[in-house]
């Protein structure tokens, strides 16, 4: 797929990464939107894009249940006239605990929820976008760990998220949508240097969106 003029929808626009992909689609020349519930951080987000590019757009989200991401693809249809090009389904990892935390049980039960049920709904219900408009599309599952923190229990965050990409591929596959997913390599986190993360995050994330052969699998950085 070509990016100059794709329509791009990026979810957690307000973290570094996700602003920072906007940034970086923009200055490929496409549309994009961006998304996330703080609607001051959002716009902040917006400025840095639009002084790269004016065909970005920012859509405020009340939060993230299934009828807020329904009325945010209503507001793509009626602005674009179209289902998003390309998804990239971004999630900001939270701290999952281990078995020997002293943590409630209902907490990290709540952290996976969220997690699971923004992924699959961003992807459930731009897949279905797509279909409708019988268009070629691409969806990009990316999760980060922004902090030491939160790089603990990052199997786990890994696990579902490949698990994700290679179950869409398969439905999605008839549909001509691709599906593909980029994930933290582990190792030795505390040696990881953020802007060479992020760099090889975003070039595997745009290697998937323009190369037609890429679906089903899961690129580490």
């Amino acid at each position: 797929m070509k990016i100059k003029s794709a329509l791009i929808l990026i979810t957690s626009a307000n973290s570094l990464l996700g602003g920072t992909l906007a940034m970086h689609f923009a200055r490929l020349g496409a549309n994009v939107i961006i998304c996330d519930t703080d609607h001051s951080a959002l716009v902040t987000t917006w400025q840095h894009c639009y002084a790269i590019s004016h065909r970005v757009h920012y859509y405020t989200l009340p939060d993230r249940s299934p009828a807020s991401i329904h009325q945010l693809f209503d507001y793509i249809e009626t602005t674009y006239h179209s289902a998003p090009d390309v998804l990239i389904n971004h999630w900001p990892s939270v701290h999952f605990p281990s078995l020997v935390d002293e943590q409630p049980t209902e907490r990290f039960i709540q952290q996976l929820a969220n997690m699971a049920s923004s992924l699959f709904t961003f992807g459930q219900t731009c897949s279905e976008r797509m279909r409708q408009h019988q268009a070629k599309g691409v969806i990009v599952n990316l999760v980060w760990h922004n902090t030491t923190q939160q790089q603990a229990g990052m199997e786990n965050t890994n696990s579902m998220v490949a698990g994700f990409t290679q179950s869409w591929a398969r439905e999605l596959t008839p549909y001509n949508i691709r599906v593909g997913g980029v994930i933290p390599m582990a190792g030795h986190h505390q040696d990881w240097h953020w802007a060479e993360v992020q760099d090889e995050l975003i070039r595997n994330t745009e290697y998937i969106v323009t190369n037609d052969y890429f679906s089903g699998r899961v690129m580490s950085a």
